[in-house]
């Protein structure tokens, strides 16, 4: 489960689907859906919401694609539109539970393993594995969100500025928060840390 980064065909796929063809936007969609649903999955929706919130994402694409401007990357496009819609999506279904905040809850729900992540359980024992899902989920959402754009996503402190809607030192000051805390609970130093961090958010 190898995180992407725009190439030059994304660019070239977007720009043909605006003049509308059908392929290009095929290939996009193929292109980005695996890593939407990832992000989805890991930070609070199932496999059912997440689909529909990309086919939502991608419906209105096709609908307003001569509005549509180059964007300067075409991922964190697609990631931002996607959680916007997801977050919109579990707000409705919590609704009735008004006094819940949905970015509070945004990244709790149990994420159910696909085929591909007990494939990598083997770098990982069991006790290790616990030890730094324990550490992790004692983080904030968003420091597990920004954790999971940083390390498993690829994206720049732009990109994470512009998906989830924070400035810059926010960006930065979460992430380095976020890894201190790591650090702290998992009694480790800062490389052992990394490895053991990219190791994870990749299962």
């Amino acid at each position: 489960m190898n995180a992407r980064s725009d190439t030059p065909n994304d660019l070239m796929h977007w720009n043909a689907f605006r003049e509308g063809s059908e392929s290009a936007f095929a290939a996009l969609y193929s292109a980005h859906y695996r890593h939407l649903i990832n992000y989805g999955r890991r930070f609070g929706a199932d496999q059912a919401t997440a689909e529909d919130a990309i086919h939502d994402v991608f419906i209105d694409l096709w609908k307003y694609r001569q509005t549509l401007t180059q964007p300067q990357s075409v991922q964190s496009y697609l990631l931002k539109a996607f959680r916007n819609r997801l977050v919109t999506q579990l707000a409705e279904r919590q609704r009735r539970f008004a006094e819940t905040d949905v970015e509070e809850q945004f990244g709790l729900l149990p994420v159910e393993p696909s085929a591909e992540d007990r494939l990598l359980e083997d770098k990982l024992n069991q006790e290790q594995h616990e030890h730094i899902q324990s550490a992790f989920t004692t983080l904030s959402p968003r420091q597990q969100e920004i954790l999971y754009l940083r390390y498993f996503t690829d994206l720049s402190y732009d990109d994470i500025c512009a998906v989830m809607g924070i400035t810059y030192n926010t960006a930065r000051t979460q992430l380095y928060q976020a890894l201190t805390a790591l650090r702290k609970r998992l009694q480790t130093n800062w490389p052992v840390l990394l490895l053991l961090l990219g190791l994870f958010m990749n299962r």
